[in-house]
């Protein structure tokens, strides 16, 4: 009898419970779990260990951590598992939305305008005090 162990990271928005991603480390999950709870717009995080058992094809989940706000609802032990989610996959980095380029651009571009006249006004500076022009 083969089983395989897979965490499961839900996360919690707008009353849904939304799969975030799929560990094979027990701590990893915790700590993408914790990590995804200090975003502001997350209402909730759970892991979900799955015993998965090849041979009867059936996956018994446990949830191991659940913190923030909502009611789980009520999810069958037993479960078919589907051949789309049986492969372990890492986690993808989130792709940022235009706002956050934006928002990344504007500081560069200020960042750069700040340094930019201060070098100027150095310059101005040196050039009167030392009667450069």
């Amino acid at each position: 009898m083969a089983t395989t162990v897979s965490y499961e990271v839900y996360s919690l928005r707008e009353g849904r419970w939304n799969l975030d991603s799929v560990y094979d480390d027990r701590g990893l999950a915790l700590d993408e779990a914790r990590h995804l709870l200090k975003r502001r717009h997350q209402k909730g995080v759970k892991v979900v260990k799955e015993n998965y058992d090849d041979e009867t094809n059936k996956a018994i989940p446990t949830t191991i951590f659940h913190e923030g706000e909502g009611v789980e609802k009520h999810r069958p032990q037993l479960r078919e598992k589907t051949k789309e989610r049986q492969r372990i996959e890492p986690s993808r980095p989130k792709k940022e939305d235009a706002s956050g380029f934006i928002r990344h651009a504007v500081i560069l571009v200020v960042g750069i305008g700040g340094i930019l006249l201060a070098l100027i006004a150095l310059a101005g500076f040196l050039m009167g005090a030392f009667g450069g022009g």
